[in-house]
């Protein structure tokens, strides 16, 4: 086999300029299927290095050889038995198959394949040309890329982000013919918009690719623009006296806006200082992409920094421009911050009564009552911790979305984000107690799925309160969410709330927290039964979103899925359930544990306690050990059922007061010790006998001891194999 030429495979697509949000997508697109692709095709390949800009995607392959190698191939024909006669001379199909593959039949070979005899032939294969196979295969990737948004122009059909101008495809020094549409590859990139303006040019191969953009203006890596930008910035704040802010996410943004960054530095006017520090950061970075600079001490600087994408010609009025946008964005929060002070947070508060929450479900000041109520219950609960309601707690409450209805969060729509801390300065301001300021600020956290957890229990509490009643509502509004969509992140929601109770240890029957979040609307925007539907829809929601936590803090799926059934009502105690139960499966009495368990259930062939019934069973053994029937079981007729009643009513005490300790590994191993006298049970006893009374009589028993089980864990999920059903 001959040695396959090998070069170097450069693809560059240009366009029109894209949003920088679409280029982290498709550099993880070209970046995972461009390599994925030649080794599906066969085509040996080094490695594959991918950058893009505004206006360009591109990829260089190190090694990439200029066809597939030739390969033997086996053609399975008929059978045999089929292939030939009794005579042995070859039938139509023999024939046939040979003819169809360029053979005689006495140049065939026999393939076996499970037994069978077929008819084959081996045949070489050559191997197709990378121009070839790019052809086929490249404009489905690059026209594949998953944009958020892609858009027609001219006459054609073709989708992508932006409208296409130039296609290059080289494999060393040769063009390859692949097309995107009308577009057809050839050798020719263009160069920095203004700085080379425009100008095409000729890349003789992929080894001259990145000098020759560098020459005309384009930094085509995007680490490099990022080591360049970082650098200056630190630079730039170092010479104004301070050290820029870091920002990652804006500093991921400005890399994807830019092919020639340079960085430059305003200056802010001492005026807008008045305002928040969070209003001015905001004004600068939502729309204008500023980073701010700040002291030795934290505080700002009067000071931005920008990166222009292009050199230094003319960058005073580059500045001065900046600086004017700047200033405008910053008058207009000076006003809505005078403006917004001139009312109390209760005056405020007062015109949440004109803004609807939900259509048909009250006004925003509706919701602020509901929350009121609710930060009662849950604090009485526990969720916060012991002793009266704080007032700060019941102040913050009352007020907490007193914001909504402020110029600032209202008109100023890039300071909606600011939600909460907004709140917190007007408070502060107004002359409210400083722990309202901070729980009004604190309550909106996570914001995010990597934010911060609320970090005082009152907050916590607020926080609680304030989703399950945004969960309640809009669950009963008809926002469930469904595949994609959830327009009222509710799956965050509720994330967000077991999140916190999980952080913290907090014991909460989320259950009664969501009935009690429902309960306002019955009667209301919906029946008694429609909200009572929606509770029970929210448990099942909850104990989904609480099944892949507990799975992501490391416990296995299996054991997740056996305490939640008993305990997922309760998140903080689901997880130490599931902890106990994770370290029990390596004791050796956990087979004794499982198998009593289901020898139990499979007798009973469904007909187990609800799980009501099974969390009184404990009960029920303390109070007298009778069945669900009500009939005492002491007069059992046979030794072994009157040995099992008196085993279970003996461990009843046990199991009870293990379970006030928090004791979960005594109680399992007080089910385990069980095991024994469940075994005597099936081995002694007949079950399903014609006795229609006493047969039910034992089933009653074994529903007792099965609930008993259920009670703390459906033990099925983590003991999977079949035990003998008993008799």
């Amino acid at each position: 086999m001959h040695e396959v030429n090998r070069r170097p495979l450069l693809i560059e697509v240009g366009s029109d300029d894209l949003p920088a949000r679409f280029l982290p997508l498709e550099r993880r697109h070209l970046a995972e299927r461009l390599p994925a692709l030649l080794d599906e095709l066969g085509l040996a390949h080094g490695a594959v290095t991918v950058w893009a800009t505004p206006r360009r995607l591109a990829a260089r392959v190190e090694g990439v050889a200029e066809r597939q190698p030739d390969r033997e191939v086996t053609v399975k024909g008929p059978p045999v038995r089929i292939a030939f006669d009794d005579d042995g001379g070859p039938t139509r199909a023999a024939e046939g198959f040979a003819r169809k593959n360029g053979v005689a039949v006495a140049d065939c070979t026999r393939l076996e394949l499970d037994g069978t005899e077929y008819l084959a032939v081996r045949r070489q294969e050559k191997g197709r040309s990378l121009a070839e196979l790019l052809a086929e295969h490249l404009p489905p990737l690059l026209l594949g890329i998953p944009f958020p948004k892609t858009m027609r122009w001219g006459d054609g059909d073709l989708l992508y982000a932006r409208p296409l101008q130039w296609l290059v495809v080289l494999h060393g020094s040769e063009v390859l013919p692949v097309r995107l549409g009308d577009l057809a590859a050839d050798r020719l990139s263009r160069g920095h918009r203004t700085l080379a303006d425009d100008a095409v040019f000729p890349v003789p191969d992929p080894d001259a690719y990145s000098g020759l953009l560098a020459e005309h203006g384009v930094m085509v890596d995007q680490e490099q623009r990022r080591d360049r930008i970082r650098d200056d910035l630190v630079a730039a704040a170092v010479a104004a006296g301070g050290r820029w802010r870091e920002d990652a996410g804006l500093l991921d943004e400005v890399v994807d806006l830019c092919e020639h960054p340079t960085v430059f530095a305003g200056r802010i006017e001492e005026r807008f200082f008045a305002l928040p520090a969070e209003v001015i950061v905001t004004a600068m970075r939502s729309h204008q992409r500023y980073f701010a600079v700040t002291g030795d001490d934290g505080r700002l600087l009067p000071v931005f920094l920008a990166v222009r994408d292009g050199d230094t010609t003319a960058l005073e009025n580059v500045i001065r421009g900046n600086e004017r946008v700047l200033r405008a964005r910053l008058s207009d929060a000076l006003f809505y911050w005078d403006v917004d002070r001139k009312r109390t947070p209760d005056d405020h508060t007062a015109r949440l009564a004109d803004v609807t929450w939900l259509e048909g479900f009250g006004s925003v000041l509706d919701k602020v009552r509901r929350v009121e109520a609710l930060v009662r219950w849950l604090w009485e609960r526990g969720a916060g911790g012991d002793g009266p309601l704080p007032a700060a707690l019941a102040r913050a409450a009352a007020i907490c979305k007193f914001d909504l209805v402020t110029e600032m969060i209202r008109d100023g729509k890039e300071f909606t984000k600011l939600e909460g801390v907004i709140a917190a300065r007007y408070a502060e301001q107004a002359g409210e107690d400083p722990a309202v300021c901070r729980l009004l600020e604190e309550y909106h956290r996570p914001r995010h799925a990597g934010d911060a957890l609320p970090g005082d229990p009152a907050a916590r509490v607020l926080a609680l309160a304030d989703r399950l009643d945004t969960l309640a509502g809009c669950w009963l509004a008809g926002f469930v969410p469904s595949g994609t969509k959830d327009p009222y992140a509710l799956r965050r929601h509720m994330l967000a709330v077991q999140r916190m109770l999980l952080a913290d240890d907090v014991r909460l029957d989320l259950d009664a927290a969501l009935a009690r979040a429902v309960e306002p609307f019955a009667g209301g925007p919906v029946s008694p039964e429609e909200a009572a539907a929606a509770a029970a829809a929210l448990r099942e929601f909850a104990r989904a979103r609480l099944e892949g936590l507990l799975q992501q803090e490391g416990l296995d799926q299996a054991v997740v899925r056996a305490v939640l059934p008993a305990h997922g009502a309760d998140p903080a105690d689901a997880r130490r359930w599931g902890e106990a139960l994770a370290a029990y499966r390596e004791d050796p009495d956990f087979q004794l544990l499982a198998t009593g368990f289901k020898r139990c259930r499979n007798i009973l062939e469904g007909k187990t306690l609800s799980a009501a019934a099974a969390r009184d069973c404990l009960d029920r053994w303390l109070a007298g050990g009778r069945t669900v029937e009500g009939e005492p079981l002491a007069d059992l007729p046979e030794p072994a059922e009157r040995e099992l009643v008196a085993a279970v009513a003996a461990a009843a005490p046990d199991l009870a007061a293990a379970e006030r300790e928090g004791d979960y590994q005594g109680i399992f191993h007080s089910l385990a010790a069980l095991g024994p006298a469940i075994d005597r049970f099936f081995n002694a006893v007949r079950v399903n006998v014609d006795d229609p009374d006493l047969r039910r009589r034992r089933h009653g028993l074994l529903r007792e001891i099965h609930g008993l089980f259920a009670r703390f864990a459906d033990l099925a999920q983590v003991a999977p194999l079949d035990q003998p059903p008993g008799k």
